[in-house]
């Protein structure tokens, strides 16, 4: 609102002659910049807190005028999709990294330390951190349903945090995900794998299970000056 008054009110400086058409031009260019901006901002925490429902209502966001649904997909090497069941093994490839060869992760009978210094105020802080507006994995539990779980029985879900933290694993069946393909924007062919993007639906307690390490891990990295003045990505505010 206040951009708009200062270039209405250089406007009518210029039709007064007391202003450069290019103070004009400028004004409005930054004005542009800040509108863009915020758009940005705000299609990030759409997304970053879309309900189920809601992810659907981002793909018609995203989906150009007169799209229709590509009958075939073709991969990097010229392989070609047009069954459903093609297009999403295609896409799963394009999406997300292979494994190492030889590389099988197995549970440890004997952890780091890091996991005895875990306490149940660390994990009671990363599941009530989280915005109970974000969508659920495949068992459709949301951190409201999470929340109320603490209220009636945390030891339960403080046994499930420490022991995956203490292990070194997530348990099988957090492993599950649902995945919500959408068209990346700005793209002049969508007959191509890698124009498509997928919005990875976890299921909440897994959340809570990887945020615990990752926040132990950021308050070592504070607490021992790891990191550089001016990392500030990824950082509690006031750090």
């Amino acid at each position: 609102m206040e951009n708009k008054k200062i270039l209405g009110s250089l406007k009518r400086a210029r039709c007064r002659g007391e202003a450069m058409q290019q103070q004009v031009k400028r004004q409005r260019s930054n004005f542009r910049r800040i509108i863009q901006q915020r758009n940005a901002k705000i299609w990030l925490e759409f997304l970053s807190s879309a309900m189920t429902d809601q992810i659907w209502q981002a793909l018609r966001y995203t989906k150009l005028g007169g799209q229709q649904t590509m009958k075939t997909l073709e991969s990097r090497d010229g392989a070609v999709a047009e069954s459903w069941e093609d297009k999403a093994a295609l896409i799963q490839e394009e999406a997300f990294l292979k494994p190492l060869k030889g590389v099988d992760r197995k549970a440890q009978a004997e952890g780091g330390g890091m996991c005895k210094e875990i306490t149940d105020e660390d994990i009671r802080l990363a599941l009530f951190k989280q915005s109970v507006k974000k969508a659920p994995g495949p068992n459709r539990l949301g951190f409201k349903e999470i929340r109320l779980l603490w209220e009636w029985d945390a030891p339960r879900i403080i046994v499930i945090v420490k022991m995956s933290c203490r292990l070194g694993v997530h348990p099988r069946v957090s492993k599950e995900a649902k995945g919500v393909v959408i068209q990346k924007p700005n793209t002049p062919d969508y007959g191509v794998a890698n124009a498509y993007r997928v919005i990875t639906l976890l299921n909440c307690l897994r959340k809570v299970v990887q945020n615990v390490p990752a926040n132990a891990n950021a308050e070592e990295c504070e607490r021992r000056e790891l990191l550089h003045d001016k990392e500030f990505g990824c950082r509690e505010k006031g750090r």
